[in-house]
């Protein structure tokens, strides 16, 4: 890992001290998903796991994936990775197994934290963090910024999570969100870079890259925020996100040169 990319990682653990979660730091929490090798089975943009219930709290704890599929979705996800890696099932491997199912914000962002997250491709198999990174990409114009907005947040001790029930990119928590409820929502306006690179990057978001998003937008949004129960007088901010390299050379390791 380089040096960029440890630096990400110590920034990410130096947050996760602020926040406690079911009576214990994230950091704690963090810690022991550290001790635990995850394997994520990559399909068509989405992150799987299959893993027992422990270790699906553990992730729950530290407010990373969601429950989606039930018990055969978990089987199937599990079987998956078995295939892929070459090991002989055994009843343990796939018996009372949970379904979870990250963003591919959280899922770099996992491996980033954690470092001990392997990455298995539905066609290719085993793949590295950098090769993840760059499918992320390909499959999705607006996943650079999106996960600069995400990575942001959770370093300065947020928890963000989809914004789509409100019409916008990102809501925030500022503890864990089976605690408390969302504080405010994020619309993530992609920037341009300097002029000399304005040639290398292509729009990643619906406002475009010229960091300008039009009033009745925002007074629409936050028109509905306000509207949304349960947080009546939730705000929306704009967070103007803007890096210099092309989305195809830029990966997770330059997370701490972008401008938010």
């Amino acid at each position: 890992m380089g040096r960029s990319s440890a630096s990400a990682c110590n920034t990410v653990k130096k947050c996760n001290s602020q926040k406690i979660l079911s009576g214990r730091t994230s950091l704690q929490t963090l810690a022991e998903l550290c001790s635990l090798p995850l394997s994520v089975y990559v399909c068509e943009g989405s992150f799987w796991i299959a893993v027992h219930e422990q270790v699906a709290a553990t992730l729950r704890e530290y407010a990373l994936g969601s429950s989606d599929g039930g018990p055969l979705t978990a089987v199937h996800t599990a079987n998956k990775l078995i295939r892929l890696t070459g090991t002989s099932p055994t009843s343990s491997q796939t018996d009372a197994l949970v379904s979870l199912r990250l963003s591919p914000e959280e899922a770099i962002f996992l491996a980033l934290a954690a470092g001990n997250v392997h990455f298995y491709h539905v066609t290719t198999g085993l793949r590295s963090l950098e090769d993840t990174w760059h499918s992320c990409v390909s499959g999705s114009s607006s996943f650079v910024h999106k996960y600069i907005a995400y990575h942001h947040y959770r370093s300065k001790g947020w928890i963000p999570r989809s914004g789509l029930q409100y019409g916008t990119d990102l809501v925030l928590y500022e503890e864990h969100p089976s605690l408390v409820h969302s504080t405010m929502c994020v619309i993530i306006v992609a920037t341009a870079p300097p002029a000399s690179h304005t040639d290398q990057i292509s729009s990643s978001t619906s406002h475009g890259t010229d960091g300008a998003l039009p009033w009745h937008d925002v007074e629409g949004i936050n028109r509905l925020c306000i509207r949304v129960p349960p947080c009546p007088c939730m705000p929306c901010i704009a967070l103007n996100v803007s890096h210099a390299e092309s989305s195809h050379a830029f990966t997770h390791c330059c997370c701490l040169s972008i401008r938010v």
